[in-house]
């Protein structure tokens, strides 16, 4: 049965020792970088050109469970602080369904400019315009719905939500948070610290994409207003 939203890892405490002081260079986790990109990073100037990104291996049952994702939101700086986090660089970028144009909101500006707010198309988001593939490379790319549902209805001993709110989202393996979306009018901020709203690559109707979304009431996917900007975050295939 459809969700719909109404509205492991370890936290690390202050003086914890790098994972670096544990892990030898063979198991530490992969790094992922890029620069800027034409047509899918917000903007030329230095402050997106860079990013590298750590990754984290699921270890759920189900779909997805058993892949390579970011730990982090794609366009991030860094890993977030707590579920309700509401730094614009931790938040990374927002993007409208089957657009590989990124968008940064850092609380009073919108980079760049806003495009549509109408999509109505009948398709899931295509391969070349997905960012994790354009700007991660091919194995890359935006994870299904039935891998999201996965992760959500795996149980927290495996690194899942089993199906929580946003404090579970967090306290999972993906780490996710409340980084807010991007209304469909104007690119308006929205929901920065109070709600995650993330894309699958399926489409629900010609207007709407399937979206994991979660609050501190609850959890579900939906079917998204494709016209909204919401955070990414990929999963590779080996």
């Amino acid at each position: 049965m459809r969700k719909y939203l109404l509205f492991f890892f370890i936290p690390v405490l202050a003086g914890t020792l790098s994972c670096s002081k544990f892990l030898s260079p063979h198991d530490a986790p992969e790094v992922v970088s890029h620069g800027y990109v034409e047509g899918v990073t917000p903007g030329n100037a230095s402050i997106y050109n860079e990013r590298s990104y750590p990754t984290v291996e699921a270890n759920w049952p189900g779909p997805g469970g058993d892949k390579k994702w970011l730990a982090v939101n794609l366009g991030a700086t860094d890993e977030p602080q707590s579920s309700v986090d509401d730094n614009s660089g931790r938040a990374g970028w927002k993007f409208q369904f089957n657009r590989s144009q990124a968008f940064h909101h850092n609380g009073q500006v919108l980079t760049p400019q806003w495009r549509t707010n109408r999509i109505d198309e009948d398709t899931k988001w295509q391969p070349e315009n997905d960012p994790c593939r354009l700007l991660l490379g091919d194995p890359w790319r935006l994870p299904t719905v039935e891998e999201i549902r996965a992760f959500r209805e795996a149980p927290f001993e495996r690194g899942g939500m089993g199906e929580g709110n946003r404090t579970a989202a967090f306290n999972s393996t993906l780490r996710l948070h409340a980084a807010g979306f991007l209304h469909s009018f104007t690119g308006e901020l929205r929901n920065r610290g109070t709600t995650g709203q993330y894309w699958a690559s399926d489409h629900f109707t010609s207007t709407h994409g399937e979206t994991l979304g979660f609050s501190d009431e609850g959890s579900g996917t939906f079917g998204g207003n494709k016209a909204f900007g919401r955070s990414v975050r990929c999963i590779k295939d080996e």
